[in-house]
C-alpha cells in the first residue's frame, strides 16, 4: 500500500485541480458580460418563492400557524436545494458527450466534466442561497445543534447530486434519449417533493412516494434542521445522509463500469 499511496494522492490532487479549472471556466462562460454575475443564481429560487407564496400561500396558511412568513421560508428552503439538484444533474448529463472531442484529443479523466458541473452549481449556491438557509436556521430554531447540522445535511444533498450526475452523464453516452427521459423524471421529482405544499395535503397513496423519492428524503431532513423545533428526528437525518452516500457510491460505480465504452461512441 505504501508505494501506491503517494501516486494515488497525486492522482486525486490532479483530479481536484482539473475539476476546479473546469468549474471556474463554466462559471466564467455562464456569466460573461453579466452585470451581477453569480448573484443571478439567487434570483430563481427567490422569485419562485414569491410566486408560490402569492398563489398558494393563503391556501396553506392553516398548516403554518397562519403565518405567511413561515410558509415563505418553508418554500425557499425547499427550492434552494431542489433547484441546485436539478440544475446540476441536467447540466452534468450532457457533459461527457459535449466534451467528447476534447476527450479524444487529451488524456483527461472523463469524470472531471460531470463533477465540474456539480462543483460549479454548488459554488453558486454556497455564495447565494445556502448561507441564507443557514441564517434561517439560526433565526427560526435558536438551536445550535440544528444549526450545526445544516451543513451536514447539505453535504448529503451534494453527495446525492454527485451520484446522479455521474450516473446520468455516463448513461447518456449510450442512451441519447435519456435527456428526454430525465426531463420527465425531473418533473416527477419536483412534484413528488413537497416544495410549495405541505405533505399533509397530499393523498395517502402519494405520501408513499415522499419516502421513495431521494430528493424528498433529503429535503425533509433539511427542513428538520433548518425549520424544526423540539426533539430532533435522528432517524430521518441518518436516512438522508445514508441516502446521499449510497447514491454517490452507486453513481460512481455506474460511471466506473461504463467509462471504458465512452471512446467508441464519442
Amino acid at each position: 500500500m505504501r508505494p501506491t499511496s503517494p501516486r494515488r494522492f497525486a492522482e486525486l490532487q490532479r483530479l481536484a485541480g482539473l475539476i476546479q479549472i473546469a468549474a471556474l471556466r463554466s462559471l466564467k462562460v455562464r456569466y460573461r458580460g453579466s452585470a451581477v454575475g453569480i448573484l443571478w443564481s439567487f434570483s430563481n429560487p427567490l422569485l419562485m418563492t414569491l410566486m408560490y407564496t402569492v398563489v398558494f400561500g393563503s391556501a396553506f396558511l392553516q398548516y403554518f400557524d397562519h403565518s405567511i412568513v413561515r410558509y415563505l421560508v418553508y418554500v425557499f428552503v425547499g427550492l434552494s436545494v431542489v433547484t441546485f439538484f436539478l440544475n446540476a444533474t441536467s447540466e452534468a448529463l450532457l457533459t461527457i458527450v459535449t466534451n467528447g472531442a476534447l476527450l479524444n484529443k487529451i488524456a483527461l479523466p472523463p469524470a472531471v466534466f460531470p463533477l465540474a458541473s456539480v462543483a460549479a452549481n454548488l459554488f453558486q449556491q454556497l455564495c447565494t442561497t445556502f448561507p441564507v438557509v443557514f441564517i434561517i436556521s439560526i433565526v427560526v430554531t435558536h438551536d445550535p445543534v440544528r444549526v450545526l447540522l445544516v451543513p451536514v445535511v447539505l453535504a448529503g444533498f451534494a453527495l446525492l447530486t454527485t451520484g446522479f450526475a455521474l450516473a446520468l452523464a455516463a448513461l447518456y453516452v449510450f442512451f441519447r434519449d435519456l435527456s428526454y427521459i430525465w426531463g420527465v423524471g425531473s418533473f416527477m421529482l419536483w412534484m413528488t417533493s413537497p416544495l410549495f405544499y405541505p405533505a399533509q395535503v397530499a393523498p395517502e397513496r402519494v405520501r408513499v412516494w415522499f419516502h421513495v423519492n431521494p430528493v424528498g428524503v433529503e429535503l425533509g431532513a433539511l427542513r428538520e434542521v433548518a425549520l424544526g423545533t423540539g426533539s430532533l428526528d435522528w432517524g430521518l437525518l441518518g436516512t438522508a445522509l445514508l441516502t446521499g452516500i449510497a447514491a454517490c457510491c452507486a453513481g460512481g460505480l455506474v460511471f466506473a463500469r461504463t467509462r471504458r465504452g465512452f471512446m467508441d461512441l464519442l
